[in-house]
C-alpha cells in the first residue's frame, strides 16, 4: 500500500512537473513572439475624374500626436498613388490628413475569371486597366495607400477609446449592440460616433465618389500558430458631384476581438 502511495505522489510530481515546464515554455514563447502593430488605410472610388482636389481627412491620433507624424517624413513608407501630396494640417476639427492632387482620375479593371470546378487555379489572363468605363473593363477600382507600424508597447484593444490611438475626431459616441455577436468572447463592443471631413474638387454633377478609411491596432504572438487582439474602426461616405466644404461622416469601432491569456 505503501509503494502504490509512494508511485501515486512520484506520478503526481512529475504531471505537475511538466505542466510547470510546458507552461514557461508557452510564455517564452509568447514573450519571444509578442508584437504590437497598427494598420492605416485611405481609399478613394471615383466614377469620373476629380480636378484640383483637396481632402482633410481624420487621422488615427493618441491625442497628442498623429499616428501618421513619422511615417509622412519618409516617402517610403507611403505608397500613394502618383500625384497625391499628403501632409498633416491643423483644422478646426483638429489634426487631419491632408492630401492634394491636380487631378484623381478613376480606374477600372476587366472581370475575374472565376475558378471552375476541379480547378486549383484560374487560367492566365491579363488584367485590363482603363480610367474609363467600358464593356472590357467594367469594374470600378479604388486608389488608396496603406501604413504599416510598429506599436511601443502593450495595445490595449478592450478599451483603447480611453488607453490608445484611435481616428479623430469624434462626436456623439454611443454604444450599440454588436453586428456579430460571439457568445465565446464577451469582451467584444460595438461603438458608432460621427466624425468630419473636408473635400473640394470639381467633378460632374452626377458623378459619385466613396471615400474610406479604417484603422486596426493589433496584438499578435505564436504558439505553435499565430494569435492575439485587436481593434478596428472604419469612415465611410459617398459624395455626388462638386465639393467645397465640411461633411459629417459615419463611424463605427469595434473593441475587444480576438483572444487574450
Amino acid at each position: 500500500m505503501n509503494n502504490l502511495i509512494k508511485i501515486i505522489l512520484i506520478f503526481a510530481i512529475l504531471i505537475i512537473a511538466a505542466s510547470v515546464l510546458w507552461a514557461n515554455h508557452q510564455n517564452q514563447m509568447y514573450e519571444d513572439t509578442f508584437q504590437s502593430e497598427y494598420q492605416y488605410d485611405v481609399s478613394i472610388e471615383t466614377l469620373q475624374s476629380l480636378h484640383n482636389v483637396t481632402l482633410y481627412l481624420p487621422l488615427p491620433s493618441d491625442g497628442n500626436e498623429s499616428f501618421l507624424s513619422e511615417a509622412l517624413k519618409s516617402e517610403n513608407n507611403l505608397n500613394k498613388p502618383i500625384g497625391w501630396n499628403c501632409t498633416i494640417t491643423e483644422t478646426k476639427h483638429g489634426k487631419m490628413l491632408q492630401i492634394t492632387a491636380h487631378e484623381i482620375d478613376p480606374e477600372f479593371h476587366s472581370t475575374q475569371v472565376p475558378i471552375e470546378e476541379g480547378q486549383s487555379e484560374g487560367p492566365n489572363r491579363t488584367i485590363n486597366e482603363s480610367t474609363e468605363y467600358s464593356e472590357d473593363t467594367p469594374v470600378p477600382y479604388p486608389e488608396g495607400f496603406s501604413i504599416y507600424q510598429n506599436a511601443d508597447h502593450e495595445l490595449n484593444t478592450k478599451n483603447p477609446l480611453e488607453n490608445e490611438t484611435t481616428f479623430i475626431p469624434k462626436y456623439n459616441i454611443k454604444k450599440v449592440t454588436n453586428q456579430f455577436p460571439n457568445e465565446d468572447n464577451e469582451n467584444v463592443k460595438t461603438y458608432q460616433y460621427e466624425s468630419r471631413l473636408y473635400a473640394k474638387y470639381n467633378t460632374t454633377p452626377e458623378n459619385t465618389v466613396d471615400i474610406s478609411m479604417s484603422f486596426m491596432g493589433m496584438n499578435n504572438w505564436w504558439i505553435y500558430g499565430w494569435s492575439g487582439n485587436q481593434y478596428h474602426e472604419h469612415l465611410s461616405i459617398t459624395l455626388e458631384g462638386s465639393q467645397d466644404g465640411w461633411a459629417p461622416i459615419e463611424g463605427e469601432i469595434v473593441t475587444g476581438e480576438g483572444n487574450y491569456r
